[in-house]
């Protein structure tokens, strides 16, 4: 039994050493479709990717933030910012073509 209690602490170590060490990743932005000649699903669909787009951001900003933590400057703070800036913008333009879908 005490074996088995040891390996279990060994594997969850090594399992937590190994997702403390993960990487902060990010995919690319969902395309924004042109809100003039865009089908109604087409908008829908575009508004659920973006939904999707800003909850993965912001765990990612989260990630960073505990990459940082502890820390000033560096490459953190700088692609913490990028995406900042990267969901903002995706999030203007999305709404610019949105009216432009309503106003059709």
């Amino acid at each position: 039994m005490k074996t088995l209690t040891t390996l279990a602490i060994a594997l969850s170590i090594i399992a937590f050493a190994g997702t403390a060490q993960a990487e902060c990743t990010l995919k690319d932005p969902p395309a924004v479709p042109d809100g003039k000649t865009a089908a109604e699903a087409d908008m829908v669909a575009a508004q659920q990717a973006i939904k999707s787009f800003v909850a993965e951001t912001q765990e990612y900003l989260q990630c960073l933030e505990y990459e940082g933590k502890g820390r000033t400057g560096g490459d953190w703070t700088r692609r913490y910012n990028e995406a900042s800036e990267r969901m903002e913008k995706l999030a203007s333009d999305f709404n610019k073509q949105l009216k432009a879908f309503k106003s059709k």
